[in-house]
Formats: C-alpha cells, structure tokens, sequence
C-alpha cells in the first residue's frame, strides 16, 4: 500500500509554482533579449546611414591624362550596396578602401592608387600614372615592328595599349615567342636595365642609334640598328 501510495502522490503546491517561476523568467529573458536585439538592429541600420556618416562624395585627383569623371562613377559603384544586407558601404567607418584601391590598380595606366577618408563624407582618390618608357611590339625578326603595340614601363610591365606611332620617339621591344599583353611583364627589371645601358653604350660610344630590340625564337637578342645592321648577344651574355 505505502509504494501504491508513492506511485500515485501527486505533485506539491511549491513544486508547481517554482517550474512555472522558472518558465516565466525563461519567457522574460527571451522578450528582453528579442527587445534588445531588436532595438540593436533598427540602431545599426539607421545610424550606419546617416548622412553625416557615410561617404557622399569622391574626389579623383593626380592625374592630367585619366578619365577622372569615370574613375570617380566606378568609386561610386563599389560603395554601393552593403555587408550582410545591413551595413551600407558607404559607411566611412567601414567602407571597402582595399577593394577600391585593387580595383583601380588594375585599370590600364594607374600605377598606384592611395584612398583616404577626407572627411566622415567625402573620399579622397589620388592616382598616380605608369610614365611610357618604352613600346612592346607585335613582330619578328623580320618585320618593322610597326605591328600594335603597347606601352611598357621601365620595370619592363605592359600597361596600356598604344597608339599608332611612327619615328623613333620610343625605343621597341619584340618577342617572337610572346605576343605582347596588358598586364605581362616583358622582362625582369634587371634586364631592363642592362638592355638600357648597352643601348647607350652602342649610341656612346660608337654612334649607333638602337631603334628595336628582338627577343627571337632561338633566344637570341637582336639590337637593330637605325639605318641598318644589328649587334646580337645572347639572352645570358
């Protein structure tokens, strides 16, 4: 009878009123804590978008020959949009610097593109332009190098297309085994350099003019001459 009693006794008073105090400081927590999620939220949105913190305008600047106004729209694109569907681009505090730096870095001509916040609104772009050293030519051994061309720099990299030029305003670099591309390198710095010095060397010394210089398919180095002949090296000499 004792254990048919046990088996059967119901839950006390207290019992049921300490589960039901804990349910009801579980459901508290929750509303608090969805309240001050919530509210934590609608700060976030609107104080990441408030006028004064968040970038309106872009100054494109250190550049005379660039398209500035186009710079400036593809800025104003990158800045679009948000993280995680919540904080705008735009705010100045976390706005996407690295990518706008990468991103303009990889346009034709731009060498170098420093991005600074002026101000808690406005974005300062300072670009600074690859100086043409020389021309990177379609061609061959044969041929005038009068074939497209592109602008290289003196650290030998390709990176813009080129006009159409005639006369000897730029020296022209040809590769038989490589077809000239924006964003290649032509050759080591290094190398650069010594093709530099020996073609002043020639001129110099002994009153030749180099106007082309050939990598060919054998891997030699041609030096063509203005007005005719060629020295040819090695590409290791």
């Amino acid at each position: 009878m004792a254990e048919w009693g046990r088996r059967h006794k119901r839950p006390t008073l207290r019992g049921r009123h300490v589960r039901n105090s804990l349910r009801r400081r579980r459901i508290i927590r929750l509303v608090v804590l969805f309240i001050l999620g919530g509210a934590l939220f609608v700060g976030l949105w609107y104080g990441t978008r408030a006028h004064f913190v968040t970038i309106q305008s872009v100054d494109v600047s250190g550049s005379t020959t660039l398209d500035l106004p186009s710079i400036e729209q593809e800025v104003q694109t990158l800045l679009n949009g948000s993280y995680l569907f919540v904080v705008p681009k735009r705010f100045s505090l976390t706005y996407p610097r690295d990518a706008i730096t990468n991103t303009l870095e990889r346009m034709p001509r731009i060498a170098q593109a420093t991005v600074v916040r002026a101000s808690p609104t406005k974005l300062s772009v300072e670009l600074s332009e690859y100086t043409p050293y020389a021309l990177w030519c379609e061609g061959t051994e044969t041929s005038d190098a009068s074939g497209p061309c592109l602008y290289i720099s003196k650290d030998g990299f390709a990176f813009a297309e080129a006009p159409s030029l005639s006369g000897t305003t730029f020296l022209r670099y040809m590769t038989e085994s490589r077809k000239p591309e924006v964003g290649m390198t032509l050759a080591s710095a290094e190398s650069m350099q010594v093709a530099k010095e020996f073609t002043h060397a020639l001129m110099e010394r002994h009153g030749m003019y180099v106007h082309a210089i050939i990598e060919t398919s054998n891997g030699d180095v041609r030096y063509r001459i203005r007005g005719g002949g060629a020295w040819v090296v090695t590409q290791d000499a």
